[in-house]
């Protein structure tokens, strides 16, 4: 896994921004949460998650007005996707930086 988190560091791509924000709703997460360790605004959130519920990567459950977010099988399958990627291509990708 250092070799994903040396790649991610700096300016972060879509899908960068989206696998750290499902590594954080593993388990039910409030806004507040993947605001402040995904590194977001609101606005940027809006967005990001928008784009996950729509592609079935997250889920969205309100309970008393409590709003959580939650992977799914489908983020699942992304996240290891995203990983083997980053594994394979890391090194190549690094060295033409």
């Amino acid at each position: 896994m250092s070799r994903i988190n040396r790649f991610s560091e700096g300016n972060r791509s879509k899908l960068d921004i989206m696998a750290k924000t499902l590594r954080e709703v593993k388990n039910p997460t409030g806004i507040t949460d993947i605001l402040s360790s995904c590194n977001m605004n609101s606005k940027q959130s809006g967005y990001y998650l928008e784009i996950m519920k729509s592609s079935d990567l997250i889920e969205m459950n309100a309970t008393a007005g409590i709003v959580r977010y939650c992977r799914t099988e489908t983020g699942q399958e992304f996240l290891k996707a995203y990983d083997k990627m980053i594994l394979l291509l890391g090194p190549t990708i690094s060295n033409n930086i």
